[in-house]
């Protein structure tokens, strides 16, 4: 492993991750995983950055910060690689490795550039770890419906109910509610299309949240259906 890729220390108190040759150039591997999926080959491109993965969380020291130069283009790569093989094993229903994979990144980036936090508080979710996800509640965007998703889910793991409150913050985002209370939500042509244009509808978004949701919800049926009692009133 550590013929290709090698941990330096810069002036700044930061790291980069420096790769020799092909192996260790992590644009191209990334690129490659795209490709895969470009492709529809989304086995290949999930394998190509859990791979990639591997071999960084060995390059990383164990039990330590360890701060990353992400304006580095080979260290950024390694972050997004980190990044989207997290989303790969959570969406595969592996929410324990996933959440490893996003709590190492926020140790690399504490400001968290690269927007994990909402993936790894839905890992919490899907893993009922209710302390966890009360204590990064703060750092989930106030503006997205998944901070009233959260809180509403936290309420009623802990009261078995879903206060007024929270349920009107929640109701406030309209499409991603009627989202929640379809029976189906198609990823067909239309949709792949709308959510890959400049500008996106309401609808697509909603439904992209939904389905980076849909992980960790389906571990609650009970209070999905709780929820949706509630919103359809």
């Amino acid at each position: 492993m550590g013929h290709f890729l090698e941990l330096k220390p810069t002036p700044d108190q930061t790291f980069r991750i420096i790769g020799h040759g092909s192996r260790g150039d992590l644009v191209r591997t990334l690129a490659l995983s795209h490709e895969a999926e470009e492709q529809h080959d989304y086995e290949r491109g999930c394998n190509i950055r859990y791979h990639a993965f591997q071999h960084i969380v060995e390059l990383l020291p164990e039990d330590e910060p360890t701060p990353l130069d992400r304006n580095h283009p080979n260290t950024l790569a390694a972050m997004e690689i980190v990044l989207g093989s997290g989303v790969d094993n959570f969406l595969a229903g592996d929410a324990e490795l996933a959440a490893a994979q996003f709590e190492l990144l926020l140790d690399c980036d504490s400001e968290d550039a690269l927007g994990c936090t909402p993936m790894l508080a839905l890992c919490y979710v899907a893993l009922g770890e209710w302390d966890s996800l009360e204590d990064m509640m703060l750092d989930v965007d106030e503006k997205s419906a998944l901070k009233p998703l959260l809180r509403a889910i936290l309420a009623y793991a802990a009261e078995g109910d879903i206060d007024p409150a929270t349920l009107a913050a929640l109701a406030r985002h309209r499409e991603f509610c009627e989202e929640l209370l379809l029976a189906e939500h198609p990823t067909d042509e239309r949709y792949v299309q709308d959510i890959s244009s400049e500008r996106p509808s309401r609808q697509a978004l909603a439904r992209e949240l939904y389905l980076r949701c849909e992980p960790a919800l389906v571990h609650h049926a009970e209070l999905l259906s709780v929820l949706r009692e509630h919103l359809r009133k």
